[in-house]
């Protein structure tokens, strides 16, 4: 199994945290996450790519915290890992974006990012409300990351991934705006994407 950064971060909160019990902790999560991977083997190539980097690591570390902790605490540091991996990307964007005019680029980007990698085949389901002219506006009316937290009985925990894109894409650059109001990991119908060139 390769190392993702949930899983990377997992260890070292149960490194510093529990050190008596490191061994048993690490031990749960890969058994946990193993068995996580081989329920969902069927799944699409595109899935598989959420579900490995993200959805299952998550579910997996989240589980085997509440071992040994409150669940709300196990939410709030799985929240923190996923968090710090956001403020990461929010920085690297930030700085790409000093490119003049680079700005511009970024609503199509998100266009193709959507069609390739958010699409049916992912298990998401888009509806393009506005695809052009700078601005790229969607409603996600189905996603894997929702569907599947809740089918293992822990839906609030893909309000991290939701937390996620609004600090990745919240103010990357005076000429951009990112909003969205509702979101299927909040208990809404759907997620309300835009990203636009002001």
């Amino acid at each position: 199994m390769k190392e993702t950064y949930l899983s990377r971060d997992f260890r070292e909160t149960v490194a510093l945290r529990f050190p008596a019990r490191a061994k048993e902790l690490n031990t749960a999560f890969d058994i946990r996450l193993s068995a996580l991977l081989a329920e969902n083997a069927g799944a699409s190539k595109e899935k598989q790519y959420h579900l490995k980097r993200q959805i299952l690591p998550g579910i997996s570390a989240y589980e085997t915290l509440q071992r040994v902790m409150p669940k709300e605490e196990a939410l709030q540091t799985v929240h923190g890992y996923v968090e710090h991996l956001a403020r990461t990307s929010h920085k690297q964007l930030a700085a790409l974006l000093h490119i003049p005019g680079l700005y511009r680029l970024v609503p199509g980007v998100f266009v193709k990012s959507t069609r390739s990698v958010f699409g049916p085949a992912a298990g998401f389901a888009p509806k393009e409300l506005q695809t052009g002219n700078g601005v790229w506006r969607v409603d996600m009316m189905k996603c894997p990351y929702h569907d599947t937290c809740a089918e293992y009985g822990c839906p609030e925990l893909c309000r991290c991934f939701c937390d996620s894109d609004d600090i990745s894409y919240t103010g990357l650059h005076p000429k951009l705006i990112w909003e969205r109001s509702m979101t299927l990991g909040r208990g809404n119908d759907r997620c309300d994407f835009c990203m636009k060139v002001r």
